[in-house]
């Protein structure tokens, strides 16, 4: 079967411009479904959290004692 070239070069072209704007429509559509389910954030002294506690420090004292080589010239 022979191809009309017009409607090889109208299909083509067709097909350059549908389809990356099908993929901007996609995206817009997306971005909006998923910002829409973002809460608002509020800024604002009363909304944030307290700063979590400092981890307290282990005990500086080894537990396991340790046998130094001894001083040189000793």
């Amino acid at each position: 079967m022979a191809f009309v070239p017009i409607a090889t070069f109208l299909a083509g072209s067709l097909l350059t411009i549908l389809l990356p704007l099908a993929l901007l429509i996609a995206l817009v559509v997306w971005y909006w479904r998923f910002s829409s389910r973002v809460p608002e954030t509020t800024e604002g002294p009363g909304t944030s959290a307290p700063p979590p506690a400092a981890p307290t420090a282990p005990d500086p004292v080894p537990s396991v004692s340790e046998s130094l080589p001894p001083e040189p010239g000793a």
